[in-house]
């Protein structure tokens, strides 16, 4: 559900021109709030629409046994990210387990989670990227393979909570 809506409906358009008329009667906070609880939503149809994705290729994947190829998908990540309080590191945090990475490792892992290409393509390139700098995030984190969805999770949380700004 990235971008837009592909067909702007007649309630979307009056629920859009009511928001726009109230916002000249909010305050900097009331704006700010309602920004965070938009990218939020935009955060959790992206993480619904990937888990129907999944739901799917799960449907198709059905073996001639009628057992799913591959194992049930565990629970949702539910990432967050805490920057130390010295400001040189962060913690990546699932589950109660947290990984640490320093600025420059932080900045790289964004910037793969920045492109515009798909969840699914960027989430195997960021697998690679751990499994190439930082090992030690699949066990730390219990992250499986490139096919983990928690992967499409930490992608889609990592767009919805960076920026990458250019010079």
């Amino acid at each position: 559900m990235k971008g837009k809506l592909k067909e702007e409906s007649a309630t979307h358009k009056r629920l859009a021109a009511e928001l726009i008329s109230i916002i000249p009667e909010l305050d900097e906070e009331g704006l700010s709030f309602l920004i965070e609880q938009a990218r939020v939503h935009v955060y959790n149809m992206e993480v619904s629409r990937i888990e129907e994705e999944a739901a799917e290729s799960d449907t198709a994947n059905l073996n001639k046994k009628g057992d799913y190829a591959r194992e049930p998908d565990k629970a949702p990540a539910n990432f967050r990210i805490e920057r130390s309080s010295s400001g040189s590191s962060y913690h990546l945090i699932s589950g109660g387990k947290w990984k640490m990475y320093n600025e420059d490792e932080m900045m790289r892992i964004v910037k793969i989670a920045s492109t515009s290409e798909r969840v699914r393509d960027v989430a195997v390139r960021l697998h690679a990227w751990f499994a190439e700098e930082r090992p030690d995030t699949f066990a730390d984190l219990e992250l499986g393979d490139a096919c983990d969805p928690r992967l499409d999770e930490l992608v889609v949380f990592l767009r919805s909570k960076f920026a990458i700004k250019t010079k």
